[in-house]
């Protein structure tokens, strides 16, 4: 148990750390790469922006196909978002920065969109028996 317990707490500091990475470094891509300095934060803008519009998109998936499969979908996402970031750079297109920014908050918000399924469990016997509620 300590050693999936220790698994875990590696595994969230790194999670939690790599969006702040993510973020400084494109800041940092997108102003050497931006036509016009204003325009530097649009990559992190993408990011944020990609988190909002892909919740739905990653409840859904996770509703059709499970947690574990949407978690991997969003790595396979996550993977060639990245591979496009990278290629934006290396042929200095700021545009498709964005956008590879954009796509590359799948696997965030698929880690954390929704609730593990004991949870779930437990509030649906709850909806079930109204008096649970006045119990607890």
């Amino acid at each position: 148990m300590k050693k999936h317990l220790w698994l875990l707490a590696i595994a969230q500091g790194l999670f939690l750390t790599n969006n702040v990475v993510f973020i400084a470094i494109n800041g940092l891509v997108g102003l050497a790469l931006a036509p016009v300095a204003w325009m530097a934060t649009l990559p992190v803008m993408g990011y944020v922006v990609g988190g909002a519009l892909s919740t739905g998109l990653v409840a859904r998936s996770q509703q059709r196909w499970g947690r574990r499969t949407s978690f991997l979908l969003g790595l396979l996402v996550a993977l060639l978002t990245a591979l496009l970031c990278a290629f934006a750079l290396s042929i200095k297109s700021f545009w498709l920065l964005v956008a590879g920014s954009r796509a590359t908050t799948a696997p965030t918000v698929s880690s954390t969109a929704s609730p593990p399924p004991s949870w779930r469990r437990r509030r649906s016997a709850r909806r079930r028996c109204r008096w649970c509620w006045r119990a607890a």
